[in-house]
């Protein structure tokens, strides 16, 4: 026997092997145990676009989306394909920038808002942290006959996108075989997401440009979909955006 045929009965045992105990030492894993990816525009200030910096992602340009588990970066002009599955708001407490920064805490309840001042753009609570209202898009990233559970936050400017993307998902109707008209699920449809240079009186950045592309026709992709949004429990920890406006 020749090394080369030894070493392809090695590796044939061993995908035997792993096939054999599949799943083994997850058992106890759950959705809520897992980081979904997130999906960000790299904008001027990103520390992705930095040469200097340790975050750098080589080739990114200003405007591409990027994924911060992966690491996986996406042109602006070509963009994404994704299939929403879940929506939820959150208002995320921040310490300012000047006073160290960081994230401090996770606020479900809207009301938070009550405690805050609109100040310079920001809302600020009493202790001198401000609050980000932040849109959580779960989604499905459609690529290469693949999709993976992925999150999108929005926030700041952004917030219309969000608002308008929802109205546009709740406003498709369809029709049952009775006649009776309904709204279909999120997950019924794929959108196409690029990205598209605004302005404002305060500065420049990339934002998000939302497309309905056509219904989802592959069963497994729907069902996926179907699956993926039962998971969608707990509130995801977002990374803040780098949009400045």
């Amino acid at each position: 026997m020749n090394e080369k045929s030894s070493t392809k009965e090695i590796v044939s045992s061993a995908a035997e092997m792993f096939a054999e105990d599949a799943g083994a030492g997850l058992e106890n894993v759950t959705p809520e145990d897992l980081i979904i990816p997130q999906l960000k525009i790299a904008q001027k200030t990103s520390k992705e676009v930095d040469a200097n910096d340790g975050s750098y992602l080589p080739g990114i340009q200003v405007g591409d989306i990027m994924n911060n588990i992966t690491g996986e970066v996406y042109r602006s002009d070509k963009g994404i394909i994704v299939v929403p599955i879940a929506y939820k708001r959150v208002f995320l407490e921040f310490k300012p920038r000047e006073a160290g920064g960081g994230f401090i805490a996770l606020h479900e309840n809207p009301g938070i808002l009550s405690e805050t001042t609109r100040t310079k753009g920001l809302d600020l609570l009493a202790n001198g942290n401000y609050i980000q209202t932040t849109a959580n898009h779960y989604v499905l990233l459609v690529e290469d006959g693949k999709a993976v559970p992925v999150m999108i936050a929005m926030s700041s400017t952004q917030l219309k996108k969000s608002r308008r993307w929802l109205a546009n998902m709740t406003s498709i109707r369809k029709t049952t075989k009775d006649g009776m008209s309904y709204t279909p699920p999120s997950y019924s449809h794929l959108y196409q997401l690029t990205t598209v240079p605004e302005k404002n009186d305060k500065g420049s950045w990339y934002g998000w440009k939302i497309d309905l592309l056509s219904e989802v026709e592959e069963v497994a992709l729907y069902n996926q979909a179907k699956a993926f949004a039962a998971t969608v429990n707990e509130p995801q920890l977002t990374e803040p955006e780098d949009v400045p406006f």
